[in-house]
């Protein structure tokens, strides 16, 4: 499929997908949700795709949804007293219930779904020119993009609330130092250092990766019995991996090998 609000591209098992709105900051239209959606579904099929990197072209990661989205939105709820709940969950959805690892690429100004975009995501990097701010009060409506449930687990609850009713715009230190962000490099480094990191990411065994993430996805919700008693159900299921054996011998090799000086 061709794309005209996204850009993407792979090498080396890993995934580059940009928002690529540059003449608007990347601002989310109807077009660009449901080409997200057909990329995200074909990378998650992908085996040969290990890890996703989620970028934006131009200056600007994203400034939000895109106002005349919200207006037709509107007139047509003014219309037909429908509105489109269900199409609005159906992109969280998708990033959140991604298998592999995606790490978001702040690059610039993050808006809106520009800044609760990132929160669905495993890592976040930030460039230093990244400015980011949860604007929905601004607008008149209230978070979303599962901003509700990750923003409290990620800085605490008093520091959510106050990005969120004050709708303040932080820059990328402030965002570190509340843990919002993993770390924050310069804007000319930050794809390398993204693609170094997925690099990392991808020589590790894919199965084990995309286990861990889902453990850790359900261990944001369940109780301590369920997620020890879940823990040993996967874990017991990846000792039984030619995937796992195959790594405990390369790493008994390569240990036996130091032991003699080889």
């Amino acid at each position: 499929m061709t794309y005209s609000t996204i850009a993407v591209e792979k090498r080396n098992h890993i995934g580059l997908l940009f928002l690529n709105r540059p003449q608007v900051l990347n601002a989310l239209c109807e077009e660009m949700s449901q080409e997200l959606l057909h990329y995200l579904a074909a990378a998650a099929a992908d085996d040969d795709l290990r890890v996703l990197i989620l970028s934006g072209k131009g200056r600007a990661f994203s400034a939000g949804a895109d106002l005349n989205m919200f207006k037709s939105r509107y007139q047509a709820y003014r219309e037909t007293g429908q509105s489109a709940n269900a199409a609005r969950v159906e992109l969280p959805r998708a990033f959140i219930g991604f298998p592999k690892p995606i790490i978001a690429a702040i690059n610039g100004p993050a808006v809106g779904f520009g800044a609760t975009v990132p929160l669905n995501c495993d890592i976040r990097l930030a460039s230093s020119q990244a400015k980011i701010s949860f604007a929905f009060a601004r607008v008149g409506v209230t978070p979303e993009f599962g901003s509700s449930y990750f923003l409290p687990r990620l800085v605490g609850y008093g520091k959510a609330a106050e990005l969120v009713f004050t709708a303040k715009m932080i820059d990328a230190q402030e965002a570190l130092e509340m843990g919002l962000v993993n770390k924050v490099v310069a804007p000319e480094a930050l794809l390398a250092e993204a693609e170094a990191m997925a690099a990392q990411i991808a020589k590790m065994p894919s199965a084990a990766i995309r286990e861990a993430k889902k453990l850790m996805r359900h261990g944001g919700h369940s109780t301590i019995e369920q997620v020890l008693e879940y823990e040993a159900l996967v874990f017991q299921s990846a000792t039984q991996t030619q995937e796992h054996y195959d790594a405990v011998l390369r790493i008994s090799n390569e240990l036996q090998n130091k032991k003699s000086g080889r």
